[in-house]
């Protein structure tokens, strides 16, 4: 079963001291960052003080960013993973252009290795549904970097619709979840708020966050309000009650879809079926 993330804090790698406060933020899982947020001769020092850290970090959801496996730093990470023998709750790869990026990544770590794909290009746009295909623990939209290569404004959600529908529709078809870019603007919180609840609407199921002042917004706006689970058990009870037959729920025909969105409703709630 695929686990799914509201939200997923990124930590930079070279601030150890900040692990364990971000694991207490409240988000859904952290994202130890050995990218962006680490600097070139901080790399080898933070690759060890975050494996260290992962490999002792008891029940505590944890993933790691690791560095583009085209690069050497990148290499450098897997590797030292592949032998660590400490298992993140997830890899996430960033800057995926291409399905066998993501195939490379997982032959090394062990076949079922959680992947989560960051596509940030144009190319990797292209070859979004290949990626998905093989990143079986989701998809990232990485907007920031996408935003810069193509010159259009990440602030601007008309610009990156879709970007965010492309990927919103190539995770719904690999049945992985989609996760958006962080909201930069961490002041903000009506503006996240706002562009959160339109990335649910378009099929995202969680959100990086940069930020832990960001972990509450986001948790709220992708957990089933008390509304949609009423609901959903609705839905499924009156599936059950017509014992396979066609049925009718508020006046409208629950067909497949309809039953396979209470059925998310309910995951996401943490509640059985029925």
């Amino acid at each position: 079963m695929i686990t799914t993330y509201k939200s997923l804090l990124f930590v930079p790698g070279a601030r150890p001291d900040r692990f364990d406060k971000a694991a207490a933020s409240g988000a859904d899982t952290i994202i130890i960052d050995l990218e962006d947020a680490v600097l070139p001769e901080q790399k080898t020092e933070a690759r060890a003080d975050a494996l260290g850290w992962l490999a002792h970090r008891g029940d505590v959801k944890a993933g790691i960013r690791i560095n583009s496996p085209r690069t050497a730093e990148g290499c450098a990470d897997i590797a030292a993973l592949a032998v660590s023998g400490c298992s993140p709750d997830f890899v996430m790869v960033p800057k995926a252009e291409t399905g066998v990026d993501m195939e490379i990544v997982g032959e090394a770590l062990g076949h079922g290795a959680p992947l989560i794909a960051v596509i940030e290009s144009g190319r990797g746009l292209r070859r979004a549904f290949d990626i998905a295909k093989q990143s079986n623990a989701g998809v990232l939209f990485g907007g920031a970097d996408y935003s810069a290569s193509i010159g259009a404004d990440l602030s601007n959600w008309d610009a990156m619709i879709v970007a965010r529908g492309t990927i919103a529709g190539a995770c719904g078809a690999a049945g992985v979840p989609a996760y958006d870019v962080p909201y930069l603007d961490v002041k903000n919180t009506t503006g996240l708020d706002e562009q959160t609840r339109q990335s649910k609407a378009m099929g995202f199921t969680g959100r990086a966050c940069i930020h832990p002042a960001q972990v509450e917004t986001v948790n709220a706006v992708f957990a089933p309000s008390p509304a949609e689970i009423l609901e959903a058990k609705a839905i499924i009870k009156a599936l059950e009650d017509s014992r396979g037959g066609a049925v009718l729920h508020d006046g409208k025909l629950i067909d497949r879809p309809i039953i396979l969105a209470a059925e998310r409703t309910l995951a996401k709630a943490g509640e059985e079926r029925g």
